[in-house]
């Protein structure tokens, strides 16, 4: 039986080739941009969209540690609210919050 190599062996396997291609300083700019939100190379990211492969966007550190701590309290806020220990704040009030933190990650 024929072994397929893997997407992981693919991954490891030593790169010997050097390709070129020209691109505008303009688009080179756009290019290294996705790549550093990718967390990517320019290398690896040309590769990836060449390929078909996932590119995706990572989120800040700082943001992911903001939109944690909103989870939180949303999530402390519903466990009061099932709990009848949330009269102080209004039903009108709590939709404000969370509205402006939705508004807040688009």
């Amino acid at each position: 039986m024929e072994e397929i190599p893997t997407q992981a062996a693919d991954e490891k396997a030593k790169r010997e080739l050097v390709k070129k291609f020209r691109v505008t300083a303009d688009d080179a700019r756009r290019i290294e941009t996705k790549a550093a939100r990718a967390g990517l190379t320019f290398s690896e990211y040309c590769r990836r969209a060449a390929l078909d492969k996932p590119l995706v966007e990572k989120v800040p550190q700082e943001l992911r540690r903001t939109i944690a701590l909103a989870g939180s309290n949303l999530n402390q806020l519903t466990r009061l609210a099932n709990a009848g220990k949330l009269n102080s704040i209004s039903a009108a009030r709590l939709t404000e919050l969370v509205d402006r933190l939705l508004e807040t990650l688009k």
